[in-house]
């Protein structure tokens, strides 16, 4: 009984864990820097990575079912550069279109679905590696955005474009100064509010974990595995879509190398929250919670002036770490199913150290 409470909490710890990381990053750089607890600069922390949260979304969706999509960098970078060209004046880097911000909106979100919907065709239909398919993806969009682009930034976009990643919501006052809070903030905890629904209280949700616990177990159970996949690389892609939009309001532009290099930490921010590498573990809280450690950690070391080398070493031990303890939860989450499988034997487990 007490074996059985002890394990309930130990699994409720494991997948929280990145709550007590976000905590104790809160405390140490409040302790090392005055700066940091200042209202203004913590309102900033989400706006800061709220592109790079839409990217661990998306990859979060395609993690939970077994498979990656390591295109979404590329993915970002390509559609915010068509809103741009297409939005921009020609005396701005634009092709001197000038389309609306609505209809600029739709054709980059229909351009990211896309490119998810044609990873989801080649890994199910074609049953090519996703590995394979979306490192090739993403090599080939950065070329295509070099491609499409004349080489430079496209900026100033008209304001409506802009207030998703860089309006204001409300303001309020701290200390006799006026602070704004950010549109993307309360846009960005939506998405991932929206995102646990459908992952926690859908059928699709319950398909997605199944797939990626156990791919042949679901398909005997029913479950149209290849579907399931496909309809995630397509929310990718999607989330890719909406990142773009939220970077190139933030920033009022966009250049060939918007979104570069990112999927290394999209990649740590989702597994040091919880979301298995394996498949089938993880919840999108735990996958926000990644994207605030991250956030934290990008604005407390720039307020403490931090080298950029200094950053990279944090960046890169970020995701080691994050390595480290989902190989630890998996070991661990197996050995618990093998004793609990030979307990229920009539053999039992003998050797109570073989699995220690």
């Amino acid at each position: 009984m007490r074996r059985g409470i002890l394990r309930t909490i130990l699994f409720a710890l494991l997948d929280n864990l990145i709550w007590v990381f976000v905590l104790i990053a809160l405390i140490v750089f409040s302790l090392l820097s005055d700066r940091f607890a200042e209202p203004r600069n913590l309102v900033g922390i989400i706006p800061r990575v709220a592109a790079v949260g839409m990217l661990v979304m998306g990859q979060s969706f395609t993690m939970l079912t077994g498979h990656f999509d390591l295109s979404s960098e590329s993915n970002i970078g390509l559609t915010a550069m068509v809103g741009g060209l297409l939005m921009a004046e020609e005396a701005f880097g634009g092709l001197g279109v000038m389309y609306p911000p609505g209809a600029a909106m739709v054709i980059m979100l229909l351009v990211g679905a896309g490119i998810g919907l044609l990873n989801g065709l080649m890994v199910t239909r074609l049953k090519m590696n996703n590995l394979v398919v979306t490192i090739a993806m993403l090599i080939t969009l950065r070329g295509l955005i070099y491609i499409i682009s004349p080489g430079s930034s496209a900026s100033i976009f008209p304001k409506v474009f802009n207030w998703l990643g860089s309006g204001t919501l409300f303001k309020f006052t701290y200390q006799g100064s006026k602070i704004d809070f950010p549109v993307s903030i309360a846009f960005v905890l939506l998405c991932f509010a929206i995102a646990h629904i459908v992952t926690h209280y859908t059928q699709f949700g319950r398909n997605m974990y199944a797939v990626g616990a156990n791919r042949e177990a679901a398909e005997a159970a029913g479950i149209r595995s290849d579907n399931v996949v496909l309809r995630v690389y397509i929310i990718s892609g999607l989330c890719a879509a909406i990142g773009g939009i939220l970077i190139a309001g933030r920033m009022d532009s966009v250049t060939p190398r918007t979104g570069a290099g990112w999927i290394f930490q999209v990649q740590a921010a989702a597994i040091i929250g919880g979301v298995s590498l394996m498949g089938g573990r993880g919840t999108m809280i735990g996958a926000l919670g990644g994207v605030l450690l991250w956030g934290i950690l990008d604005t407390g070391l720039s307020i403490m002036r931090a080298d950029p080398f200094t950053i990279e070493v944090f960046r890169g031990g970020l995701l080691l770490f994050a390595m480290l303890l989902d190989a630890i939860k998996v070991r661990y989450l197996k050995r618990v199913a093998v004793r609990e499988s030979l307990a229920k034997t009539t053999i039992g487990l003998q050797d109570k150290t073989s699995y220690a």
